[in-house]
């Protein structure tokens, strides 16, 4: 099989695939997208940062973990409000 015949096979399994999935949730249910609010966004936020400060704790890097402690201090009186 040559490049092309691979590439021209490719486009019509996928093309396969994607209107299935189209006419199954056209039938079926809506697809609902995950949108996050600002409290989840900000959570998630506070989350990442605190793994960060304790690597950097860990690793002794002290005016780091206080610049990403004043960050979390931040986020969470913008989460608080």
């Amino acid at each position: 099989m040559t490049e092309k015949e691979l590439e021209i096979l490719a486009e019509k399994v996928a093309d396969l695939v994607l209107k299935r999935f189209v006419d199954y949730y056209d039938n079926h249910e809506t697809l609902e997208i995950y949108k996050p609010t600002e409290d989840d966004v900000i959570a998630f936020e506070i989350n990442r940062l605190n793994k960060l400060m304790s690597r950097y704790e860990e690793l002794e890097e002290y005016e780091k973990a206080a610049i990403i402690k004043r960050k979390i201090e931040i986020l969470n009186k913008k989460l608080n409000k």
